[in-house]
């Protein structure tokens, strides 16, 4: 139930209570009035009619009694009775009466009046309802009593017409007060309301495509539109603000992040040409030291010379691409399995998570042939995974577990690294894959997941971050070799 409702239905209900309340206690001193009148005139028939029977019959004759009552007015006033009752020893009995009495018997008033020698008025309540009156007759020793009858009935049946009336016009009354102030309600309070709400509800989508709110109604709702509509501008204006200071520090950080990066180019170039010699030397003495250890039949250390050369491959690629193209390397599609790169992954940094006491574990794809088969080059792949286990292992210095999942469908192969580190801070993920933004301070450049993700988009895959309760997950999708061979 709406507002205007609600007060028409709560005006109506308080002037039918007011009205019938002030009809109410108005009938009934009415009536009351009327009643004591009807008393005294009631009173007054019962003594003047006394003194006319006392004269008539001052020994109390019961021919003068009756004689005197054959005149009785029946209709004095209201419709009226009397009866006279002359005493024999302790009893009293019926001499004459005019009228119809209610009750042909003597009542206690009767006797307390003749024995008091006072006059007696009480009323009747049941359903002939009437004033009685009991005067005693004889002077200073009564020797009986006059009962007088006078019917109320008339009144009462007049109270309740007059109640009905009055209850009829309070309700029509009430219900055109309620009319009234619903349709003054509406006026001036429904409307600039709805104004305001519909006003208020368009707002959600923003200031700007906000209307302004309409002047309508009494000067408190004006008023009330008119502030929304002065707090509307004003909002307006600090939006365009912020929007403005928000781009121009956008352009700012665009602008650092282009010097940075031109100036991380010109090193990477400087880099590339300095480390190129001594790679290559590097090289060729791990393949002398190869041969050697193949001679001596040392398969453990050959075996880890064979996973140093082939970084040591991977690192003359990039630096050659770098020099001759100043991008990184094509990429080679092949089918490659993802769980023969993790492994060499996890080979490769063997010692570095026995020194910082982390474990790590692979869990192939399954028992379906070829289901971690990906077409990609294994080359860029390792990087990928050389970055996500790095970072992994950084976030455990105290020790922890790292897990790596390989899987597929026919037509996508993934791999997933989880750790239990402590996972990443809610300002770290709104900033996921921005290059030069790092939380290992001076230790990192900001580079290791930008550089990731643009490898693994550039073999038509995709790097993502894998909300978790507990440490970080990474997930990598490839496309599947399975589909290509189909």
């Amino acid at each position: 139930m709406g507002l205007i409702h609600r007060l028409a239905v709560l005006t109506a209900a308080m002037a039918i209570l007011l009205v019938l309340g002030s009809t109410e206690i108005a009938l009934s001193w009415s009536e009351r009035s009327r009643l004591d009148d009807l008393r005294s005139e009631s009173v007054a028939l019962a003594e003047t009619w006394a003194k006319y029977i006392t004269r008539l019959a001052p020994t109390g004759d019961s021919t003068a009694i009756a004689q005197g009552l054959a005149g009785w007015p029946s209709q004095h006033i209201t419709a009226t009775s009397a009866a006279v009752w002359r005493r024999q020893g302790d009893r009293l009995t019926l001499v004459a009466a005019s009228g119809t009495i209610s009750d042909p018997v003597p009542t206690n008033e009767e006797y307390q009046a003749i024995q008091s020698n006072a006059l007696r008025t009480w009323q009747v309540r049941d359903s002939a309802p009437a004033w009685r009156v009991a005067k005693p007759l004889g002077g200073i020793r009564p020797y009986g009593v006059l009962s007088v009858e006078v019917s109320t009935r008339t009144l009462q049946a007049w109270a309740r017409l007059e109640r009905k009336r009055s209850y009829t016009f309070a309700v029509i009354a009430a219900l055109l007060l309620a009319a009234s102030v619903a349709w003054l309600t509406a006026q001036w309070v429904g409307k600039p309301l709805s104004a305001l709400g519909y006003t208020l509800d368009q707002a959600h989508a923003g200031v700007e495509s906000a209307p302004p709110a309409v002047e309508i109604g009494p000067n408190e709702f004006r008023g009330l539109a008119r502030r929304y509509n002065d707090l509307r501008e004003a909002l307006s204006a600090r939006q365009r603000e912020s929007e403005a200071r928000g781009a121009l520090l956008s352009l700012e950080e665009k602008a650092r992040g282009l010097d940075r990066l031109a100036l991380s180019e010109e090193t990477a170039a400087a880099f590339a040409h300095e480390i190129g010699t001594p790679l290559n030397t590097l090289s060729g003495h791990l393949q002398l030291l190869r041969d050697d250890l193949r001679a001596a039949g040392s398969p453990l250390a050959l075996e880890r010379v064979h996973l140093l050369l082939g970084q040591l491959d991977r690192l003359t690629g990039i630096v050659k691409s770098r020099l001759e193209r100043r991008a990184w390397p094509t990429p080679a599609l092949r089918p490659t399995d993802l769980g023969g790169v993790a492994e060499r992954v996890l080979r490769f940094f063997e010692p570095t998570m026995a020194e910082q006491g982390v474990r790590a574990e692979l869990v192939p794809a399954g028992a379906a042939l070829g289901k971690s088969m990906a077409m990609s080059d294994g080359a860029l792949v390792e990087q990928i995974l050389l970055n996500l286990v790095k970072n992994a292992i950084e976030a455990m210095p105290q020790g922890g577990k790292i897990e790596v999942r390989t899987g597929g469908s026919a037509s996508e192969a993934w791999l997933e690294i989880r750790d239990t580190g402590p996972g990443l801070a809610a300002e770290a993920k709104r900033h996921l894959f921005n290059p030069f933004v790092t939380t290992k301070g001076l230790a990192g450049t900001g580079l290791g997941l930008a550089v990731s993700q643009r490898l693994a988009r550039s073999l038509g895959g995709d790097l993502e971050h894998i909300p978790t309760e507990r440490g970080t997950a990474w997930r990598l999708s490839l496309p599947s070799a399975l589909e290509r061979t189909a």
